[in-house]
């Protein structure tokens, strides 16, 4: 019996470190928007927190950059780059994350979206 209430406690302790896995762009996905303000819209809508995994479902890439990146679209020093899409990306820490598309000039159609991280 104690053995499966330590099962049970561990498993209940795994269950709370994973996050919510969250779509980006929510039905629109990882794709050029139609308006370019789509993903400030759907960002501006979502409670990121720390542990939760935000899903790039479309084949273009992402980038996460700087603050200053983000606003002129600059992928030469990114923080992070993924080019497999679809991918995911695991929030780790608090603060501002700015993600953009380095596909063509979608980044300057308005893929770009900047998640507000909070502590889980």
């Amino acid at each position: 019996m104690a053995v499966m209430i330590i099962m049970v406690a561990c498993m209940r302790f795994h269950v709370t470190l994973a996050g919510e896995v969250i779509t980006v762009g929510g039905p629109l996905g990882w794709n050029v928007p139609k308006n370019p303000k789509d993903y400030t819209l759907w960002s501006g809508k979502q409670k990121f927190l720390t542990t939760d995994v935000l899903w790039f479902t479309g084949k273009d890439s992402v980038a996460e950059v700087k603050e200053k990146a983000y606003y002129s679209c600059d992928i030469k020093n990114p923080v992070r780059l993924i080019t497999s899409g679809p991918d995911r990306i695991t929030l780790l820490t608090p603060g501002s994350h700015f993600f953009i598309c380095t596909k063509l000039d979608h980044c300057n159609l308005g893929q770009k979206f900047v998640a507000n991280v909070s502590p889980s």
